[in-house]
């Protein structure tokens, strides 16, 4: 195969979409967040994960030389950027958490991050009938120092979900709740992309918790919901005063 066909043959793989591979949504997220801060002043976050394409070193007598290798260079490189791209490509649990980061992160930059405002869980839990097809508990938190401010409804991993949001001080708090489909077992407590996270699951339901607190607070979050919502289910028995 001589240079000419062998210059087509690149082009045409470059140019047919094989190789092209689209950027995550969490991605767009996380950049339109720290644009943000920086035009509020504050310092971004480090991120050691930035990926540098560099192409120094290849002068065009080196593309030349790299071109005479023909056929097996294109092959080459198109198996080498397949690979990067399957490499790229989260897990199935993963993608939910990174879909959950993007969900969060867009709220933070909207101007209408919570649909129903109310500190009342009487308020909050009716207000998702008609919207969704289960129903979500709701339990107010407030006693623990996590107070309930409202909910949300969002969209994550193919379905519209129910979303509560509490507070810990200044720090919102993102509850996902959506019934349980895969059965997969909870992980423990994680971080992503500078946000705790926690996922558990009980009744027939997954939840999801993500904020921008430290962990342990996420952590005291998960064990206060969890135990709230074993009294709500199961009520202490009033004593029987008569004799």
């Amino acid at each position: 195969m001589d240079k000419k066909e062998t210059l087509s043959s690149l082009g045409s793989v470059l140019r047919d979409g094989s190789l092209y591979h689209r950027a995550p949504p969490h991605l767009r997220a996380r950049v339109l967040a720290e644009l943000q801060r920086e035009s509020m002043g504050e310092s971004p976050r480090e991120s050691p994960r930035r990926t540098l394409f560099a192409w120094g070193g290849f002068t065009t007598d080196g593309v030349r030389a790299w071109l005479n290798g023909g056929v097996t260079g294109i092959a080459v490189c198109a198996l080498a950027l397949s690979a990067a791209t399957l490499i790229q490509r989260p897990a199935p649990t993963g993608s939910i958490a990174q879909e959950i980061v993007s969900s969060h992160v867009r709220a933070l930059l909207s101007q209408h991050p919570i649909d129903v405002v109310s500190t009342d869980q009487h308020t909050v839990k009716p207000w998702f009938n008609g919207r969704l097809d289960y129903t979500p508990p709701v339990v107010d938190l407030a006693a623990q120092g996590f107070p309930l401010v409202g909910g949300r409804v969002d969209y994550v991993s193919h379905r519209t979900v129910a979303v509560l949001i509490y507070r810990y001080q200044k720090h919102p708090i993102d509850l996902y709740i959506f019934p349980d489909t895969d059965g997969a077992p909870a992980p423990a407590a994680r971080a992503s992309d500078g946000y705790a996270m926690a996922r558990w699951q009980r009744n027939g339901m997954t939840y999801w918790a993500i904020t921008d607190a430290q962990s342990t607070h996420l952590q005291a979050f998960e064990q206060a919901a969890q135990a709230e919502e074993d009294r709500e289910e199961n009520p202490p028995q009033e004593k029987n005063n008569k004799e």
